[in-house]
């Protein structure tokens, strides 16, 4: 027998387990809340960190998580096993990218990288004319066009029951909006909405540590502009539909129930960094982080304190008045009386401790270690002393992050999907939109209008660019181009063997390292422009002659090896050897 949201007896065991789950999830709320006290730090609001944050190693690593992770919009790759599909996959593909960029997707999935640094980052996609939240007040909204929203960990709804998120029997949220709005919607049962009333936004978990309190705090219901209501959209893979539903009154049949025609695990998205078997709640970086973040910061604390209570005074013997007014009184390098010289003794009160400085800075690359090198990750600088260590180490942080990309793409990827299926099912949007011709200069109209399909949206796979939304400077955008043009001239026998094509090669690279500017860099010469003169071998030499230097001493920043210099010269004016500090590199 199967649910029937039509039935009160299934809807009140539907509520029931949401309620459950809601209660279940307080403990993960909790502590993420407090993590974002501490990436805020102590001097965001009074609700911030609470003790003084000297140095947020959260924050940093946060940042350079999401410069890495979700810098750019995602460029997404459309794909088919069909050949007669490949015009209308490859329209496709730059419609998709053109609605990406629209609706700039990638502040979205910045928002849900943060979100997966404390926990799950979670987005719902949605047509905004006709979505799920269309009374949720956005300026930003183009009615009628797909739409990702972000949902916070504080008003997911989940199957807590499930051991993964493919197997949960429902998923959703909650969602404050104007009561006003929502008596004026026309695909809201009216009945429903009639017996329904502004309320509290405390009223829905009041007790519950919100994140959004660290900028507010208890802030009572006057800071909002007019009566608000809460409500919460269900998605229920088994009948494959949406339900809208009153969130303050569980006994009121549901606003709206409409049928999802994307992917069958529904609208909801959901990004975990850190997969716990047997759950569906992740571990994320900034629970295994916590900790190490807090020991800097106590240690810091206490190094500021001994810095603090560091002084250098003179003392004086009894009698001794006039000698320590005339001390006191004399300028630098000026001669003064004294009855007894002994009467005055210089006392230094100790400042920082060498060995709790040195464990802090122990402290600093243990994080650096757990965190999976940040400082190289972010630029922050070396962690060798050759160019060639230093590419080694560059690999493994690499890996590290390249994981996560993994998991990022893949998120991002299931987001394109339900943005085209949105598109390929609404008979009336349009896209305006241009394509290149195979890299000619000339691009002709490649707008999506209605009516416009071939295929199926089944027939169509929906990838991310590997290297497309992590952050990349200028300059090592340019590095990745003198490379190619480097490994141009190694291949260029084959070229000249007529065994490869250099048009599709450097349309290939170009791709796969998110770096169009090799497409236009390269010059192809036709047979007959060659035929017609000049010295074939001339037209096919390498277009660039590199040479490659090497600098074996690598000094641009702070170091593991620099900073096992400090330990062990702090180590050795205290009398001791560092045999016992251990470093993470």
């Amino acid at each position: 027998m199967s649910f029937d949201v039509g039935k009160k007896l299934d809807r009140d065991r539907l509520h029931k387990a949401i309620r459950t789950s809601r209660d279940a999830i307080n403990v993960f709320r909790k502590p993420r809340t407090e993590m974002i006290r501490d990436y805020v730090g102590s001097w965001y609001s009074p609700n911030g960190a609470r003790f003084p944050t000297y140095v947020n190693k959260l924050n940093q690593t946060a940042g350079i998580y999401t410069m890495a992770l979700a810098f750019n919009n995602p460029q997404c790759k459309v794909t088919t096993f069909n050949p007669q599909l490949w015009p209308f996959a490859r329209k496709f593909e730059v419609n998709i990218n053109k609605v990406v960029a629209n609706i700039d997707l990638k502040t979205t999935l910045q928002e849900a990288v943060l979100d997966a640094f404390f926990l799950m980052g979670v987005c719902k996609v949605r047509m905004a004319d006709a979505g799920y939240v269309q009374t949720e007040d956005n300026v930003w909204i183009d009615p009628g066009k797909p739409w990702v929203d972000r949902v916070s960990f504080d008003d997911v709804i989940l199957d807590l029951s499930a051991k993964n998120i493919r197997s949960m029997r429902f998923a959703g949220d909650r969602y404050r909006v104007s009561f006003r709005k929502l008596r004026e919607r026309d695909d809201f049962d009216p009945k429903v909405v009639r017996q329904m009333a502004p309320t509290s936004k405390f009223n829905v978990d009041s007790g519950s540590d919100y994140a959004s309190q660290i900028q507010s705090g208890w802030a009572v219901d006057d800071d909002e502009l007019e009566p608000m209501v809460w409500i919460e959209d269900v998605y229920l893979p088994e009948l494959r539909q949406v339900v809208t539903f009153a969130a303050d009154n569980d006994t009121l049949p549901p606003l709206r129930v409409l049928d999802w025609t994307g992917h069958p695990q529904g609208p909801y998205k959901f990004l975990s960094l850190g997969l716990v078997p047997d759950n569906i709640i992740p571990s994320s970086p900034s629970q295994n982080l916590k900790g190490l973040h807090d020991l800097a910061n106590r240690l810091y604390r206490k190094l500021s304190a001994q810095a603090s209570r560091q002084k250098n005074v003179v003392g004086y013997a009894p009698g001794g008045e006039d000698d320590g007014a005339r001390g006191k009184d004399a300028k630098d390098g000026e001669f003064f009386k004294l009855r007894d010289p002994n009467s005055l003794k210089p006392i230094s009160f100790p400042g920082v401790d060498g060995a709790t400085h040195a464990f802090f800075l122990a402290a600093q690359e243990v994080y650096n270690t757990q965190s999976g090198n940040e400082r190289v990750i972010g630029g922050l600088g070396t962690e060798a002393d050759t160019l060639g260590q230093e590419q080694i180490v560059q690999g493994h942080a690499g890996a590290r992050v390249g994981a996560m990309k993994g998991q990022v793409n893949k998120f991002a990827a299931e987001i394109c999907r339900e943005i085209g299926g949105l598109m390929f099912d609404d008979e009336a949007l349009t896209v305006d939109s241009t394509m290149e011709v195979e890299n000619t200069g000339y691009f002709v109209d490649s707008s999506w209008r209605p009516g416009e399909r071939d295929g199926l949206k089944d027939h169509y796979d929906f990838l991310v660019e590997p290297n497309s939304m992590g952050y990349l400077p200028p300059e090592a955008k340019l590095q990745k181009v003198v490379a190619f043009i480097q490994t141009v001239g190694t291949v260029l026998p084959l070229v000249q063997a007529g065994l490869l094509d250099l048009q599709e090669f450097a349309k290939l690279g170009a791709e796969y390292q998110n770096t169009p500017e090799l497409q236009r860099i390269f010059k192809f010469i036709s047979p007959e422009s060659m035929a017609g003169g000049g010295d074939p071998h001339q037209a096919t030499k390498p277009p660039v002659t590199s040479r490659e230097v090497v600098r074996n001493n690598v000094s641009r920043g702070p170091s593991s090896q620099g900073t096992s210099a400090v330990l062990g010269q702090m180590m050795q004016s205290m009398g001791r050897q560092p045999s016992g500090v251990t470093v993470g590199g």
